[in-house]
């Protein structure tokens, strides 16, 4: 259960199979959830795998090196 910090409610599950890619096939599968009341998202993901053609995931998100924040 995901619960939003602002609003106090229960996130849902909005979208599956959502892939978390920090380069070189390192990808973290996941599932996007959102707040009903405000809209935040977040990916909720908990390991790590080797996606060598990035096939495994229904999308993808690139994800920003700290530098380039």
């Amino acid at each position: 259960m995901y619960i939003c910090v602002e609003c106090r409610r229960e996130m849902r599950c909005s979208k599956n199979g959502v892939g978390a890619d920090f380069g070189n096939h390192h990808v973290y599968p996941g599932d996007v959830f959102e707040c009903p009341e405000c809209g935040q998202k977040i990916l909720a993901a908990s390991h790590s795998i080797y996606d060598a053609e990035y096939k495994t995931q229904d999308s993808y998100i690139k994800i920003r090196e700290r530098n380039n924040v």
